[in-house]
């Protein structure tokens, strides 16, 4: 499907409905460079972003008309609100309901008024069929971004991925089944996640793999060596400079952050004197409190929150050792800030990881494993820095925003019709 064939360079606009993070997490974190990157450096002229519920668990206090915020010249944010009218706000299921079909109504007018290019949705669960149903209503073409295999996290936690929002792990199936087959792109940061999205019914001829490297803040971009220490970050933490683990994770169940709390055990009963930095928020905080104190390290582990973009790319470039149970932006932005990193094999990170080459990668959820390999870092820091130098050297390579940059835009010049356009080589995907 394709429209505005020969529309002048820069005269292209697009919609991204994504759940991701609220407008406001964005702001305090510093996050705005993976919402500006989606101009791809003026290849769209305008971008609307949209978060469709904000804060999902918030049922009292959150309802209304859906606010819109101007980041930029180039990029709007509208950020709806879980509940439409606040006499409601007892009644939540019909609260929500009510507000997401005013959003879908108001989104249909927008692409209509606005002449929106492209419907882009940021998974093929709750967005991506919410994505979908605008570009339906509106004619435009529809892309699907896949941020995990949600088969394997399905299968390892036995449950939904989104148990509050979509209930069943067999409703998430289906979802995924009805949206991937429509979509016009599919568009995944790895092969893994590639395959996920073809099994499940995505055209293998319309699926592309989009990294992650154009999306991360410049704090990460710069030299572990040059970005110095700033006390400041570490006193706020109550840690020193290499004297401490780090695992950057949302917590919940799919991200498996009970296991770096396990492994801080298993280092410290060696004898190991670190502290576990653990950076995120999520309905598992309190149970991640409980296991501290079960297995005697609630005053070694540190729970900060999320941390501002600035802050971490200081304890990437400073600790001892990174553990990643899994994660996809944060295992980013360790390699690139020369983290020495003991990742689970599982989804897309043996793409960075490869065991004594650019770090260790241990079989999934082997605490004992994982435990020795974050030793082996801690009793030798000489191979500790060989691995962090060259876990960067691989993330540069794959990561170059320059790159990744020059090849989207020549996907969405060929999705739009755009013969005009000049295109980058793709990088090859077997489906």
């Amino acid at each position: 499907m394709t429209r505005r064939g020969d529309q002048r360079a820069g005269d292209r606009s697009l919609l991204v409905i994504d759940g991701s993070y609220t407008f406001d997490a964005i702001e305090r974190l510093g996050l705005e460079q993976s919402v500006y990157a989606r101009d791809l450096d003026g290849f769209f002229s305008h971008v609307w972003s949209v978060h469709p519920f904000g804060d999902v668990s918030v049922t009292q206090g959150g309802s209304g008309a859906p606010e819109v915020m101007k980041m930029n010249p180039r990029h709007s944010f509208i950020q709806a609100k879980p509940g439409r009218f606040r006499l409601l706000e007892r009644a939540f299921p019909l609260n929500f309901a009510l507000a997401q079909i005013g959003l879908l109504f108001r989104l249909v007018r927008l692409v209509k008024r606005q002449r929106i290019d492209l419907v882009r949705a940021g998974d093929p669960l709750y967005v991506g069929l919410l994505g979908w149903t605008v570009a339906r209503l509106t004619g435009r073409p529809f892309m699907v971004r896949i941020n995990a295999n949600n088969d394997r996290i399905r299968q390892s936690i036995g449950g939904p991925i989104y148990p509050r929002l979509l209930r069943s792990a067999a409703l998430e199936k289906r979802i995924e089944r009805f949206v991937l087959p429509r979509a016009d792109l599919v568009v995944a940061p790895n092969q893994d996640n590639v395959d996920f999205a073809v099994a499940n019914g995505a055209k293998p001829d319309k699926v592309e793999i989009f990294r992650y490297g154009n999306l991360l803040s410049s704090a990460h971009l710069k030299p572990p060596a040059e970005r110095g220490v700033d006390t400041a970050v570490f006193e706020r933490l109550g840690v020193e400079p290499a004297r401490y683990l780090l695992c950057v994770s949302r917590l919940q169940d799919v991200k498996f952050p009970e296991d770096a709390v396990r492994v801080l055990a298993e280092v410290r009963k060696a004898g190991h004197d670190v502290k576990l930095v653990l950076a995120g928020e999520g309905p598992m905080r309190a149970a991640v409190e409980s296991l501290a104190a079960e297995l005697g390290v609630t005053n070694q582990v540190v729970l900060p929150g999320n941390l501002d973009q600035t802050s971490l790319a200081q304890v990437y470039a400073h600790s001892a050792a990174l553990i990643s149970p899994l994660t996809g932006r944060a295992l980013s932005e360790a390699a690139l800030g020369g983290a020495p990193i003991v990742a689970y094999d599982l989804d897309w990170q043996r793409d960075l990881i490869e065991s004594g080459v650019t770090g260790e990668l241990i079989p999934f959820r082997d605490i004992e494993a994982m435990g020795r390999a974050v030793m082996k870092f801690l009793d030798g820091r000489a191979y500790a820095a060989e691995m962090g130098a060259a876990v960067r050297e691989r993330a540069l390579d794959i990561l170059d925003p320059v790159k990744l940059n020059a090849h989207e835009r020549a996907t969405y010049a060929r999705l739009l019709g755009l013969s005009a356009a000049v295109e980058a080589p793709c990088e090859f995907v077997s489906a």
